[in-house]
């Protein structure tokens, strides 16, 4: 009896062991958030799970691999549009990008710099697969301005769940610059 148990027990763990193997390799990417270049909506110490093998679209929040690590941004360009910042304002072909989430960061950032929050660029027609991801806090220029355009082969999945701390455990809120700007349907 206490040996059936035994092996019983055994299969049950090295089923679930393989279950959540499968999930880590196919499904989810484990992030945790080094910085506060995401910030309010993923401030530092923040863990997510990103989704891989998703459609990506704009103002979607990535995790995606530089040179060998890991960054976490906002798609503001996706394969085909253009992508320009002038003067604190970032269009996207043609059209100016409602960005209610830098507000917070460039309100601060502006009470003690003279200089633009947004550094002016321009990026004509991203390719295919080309993906142009910037920071909520753009001053931070480990982004997109530093290092171009960003391979879709690069990106490991879209931010969509917290799970630490547990405070914040939940659904990562992020629907309404999309529907600002009329991509909530895409």
């Amino acid at each position: 009896m206490v040996k059936r148990d035994l092996y019983r027990n055994i299969l049950i763990g090295l089923i679930i062991v393989a279950v959540l193997s499968i999930l880590r390799l196919f499904v989810l990417e484990p992030i945790r958030i080094h910085n506060n270049n995401m910030s309010p909506i993923l401030p530092k110490k923040t863990q997510v799970f990103a989704i891989k093998r998703t459609q990506l679209d704009n103002l979607d929040l990535v995790a995606y691999r530089h040179n060998g690590k890991k960054y976490v941004g906002r798609i503001i360009g996706t394969p085909g549009q253009s992508v320009v910042a002038m003067d604190n304002i970032v269009y996207v072909n043609q059209k100016i990008l409602k960005e209610p989430y830098i507000k917070v960061n460039q309100t601060a950032y502006l009470k003690t710099h003279d200089e633009e929050f947004t550094t002016d660029f321009r990026q004509d027609k991203l390719g295919k697969d080309s993906y142009w991801i910037l920071n909520d806090a753009r001053d931070v220029q480990d982004d997109s301005r530093k290092f171009g355009p960003i391979p879709k082969k690069d990106i490991l999945g879209e931010l969509k769940f917290k799970y630490a701390p547990i405070s914040d455990f939940g659904f990562v809120e992020n629907d309404e610059a999309k529907i600002e700007n009329g991509f909530e349907n895409q």
